[in-house]
């Protein structure tokens, strides 16, 4: 693993660098992003859990949410990252989207397309699923009425296997003080939430001189689903009988998906 830098774009948009490779990949963290504070050391420990499902070699920057943001949007957020692109990428970028972080990154591709060459989205898609919408609900309702532990508890059941599950749980249960100390207010969690249940992918969709896609999701992930239309020039690849943390339990797997597309020649 190479050295991690840390630092902030755009004066406020936190952000770990991993290598000095100048064909990075851009990646846009799923919702710990902004969940939980964007402490150094939760950037570091992202950034080099994401490390294990890219190529081999690649350089590549983990960007997280505003810590303090005002009114916000998906748009406003793909907004950002365009000037990112712009300013630090050299205009063009392989763009990763990770959960939360893929419907933005498919946002910034469907409105920006001559900014992406590429763009994966993992344990993610264009929007979340009915289901995926519930449960972004239910975490806004608990946040906003601050309920923390028990909106800490709401992921203790993503993961596949049951014994992740139960070590998740007590983990929870032991350090319940701990960890929600390190969350990030309830009315920064809400804006974020709020603005995903108020976003459409169906207004901006793909179109067909835009980038190569490729869709990365459990057979039953429980916020994302398997899309419905097949937009142009995209691929999918559905790990079965895996859920919402197959990047995590499934990561080779991953990896190997990922390295095929983003090292490919177009």
């Amino acid at each position: 693993m190479y050295k991690i830098k840390t630092g902030k774009f755009l004066d406020r948009l936190p952000f770990a660098r991993v290598g000095g490779g100048i064909d990075a990949i851009l990646i846009i963290n799923g919702g710990q992003g902004f969940m939980m504070r964007p402490e150094t050391s939760r950037l570091r420990r992202d950034a080099s859990r994401l490390g294990r499902i890219l190529p081999d070699g690649r350089s590549f920057v983990l960007l997280g949410y505003d810590p303090k943001p005002g009114d916000v949007s998906v748009s406003s957020i793909a907004d950002d990252i365009a000037e990112i692109i712009d300013n630090e990428f050299g205009g063009r970028c392989q763009l990763v989207g990770v959960s939360y972080g893929a419907v933005v990154a498919a946002n910034v591709a469907s409105r920006f397309q001559h900014r992406v060459s590429r763009l994966a989205l993992v344990a993610g898609g264009y929007d979340f699923s009915p289901e995926g919408r519930h449960r972004l609900r239910r975490q806004a309702e608990l946040a906003r009425s601050g309920q923390s532990a028990r909106l800490l508890q709401e992921f203790s059941s993503v993961f596949r296997r049951p014994w992740f599950n139960f070590l998740l749980k007590l983990r929870i249960r032991l350090n319940a003080r701990k960890i929600t100390g390190r969350l990030s207010s309830p009315a920064t969690v809400c804006r974020y939430l709020d603005a995903m249940l108020a976003y459409r992918a169906g207004d901006h969709q793909p179109e067909a001189e835009g980038p190569d896609v490729l869709v990365v999701l459990g057979s039953r992930d429980q916020f994302f689903s398997r899309p419905s239309v097949l937009y142009p020039r995209v691929k999918i690849a559905v790990l079965e009988g895996e859920t919402h943390m197959a990047p995590v339990e499934r990561p080779a797997d991953v990896k190997a998906i990922l390295s095929s597309f983003l090292d490919s020649r177009p």
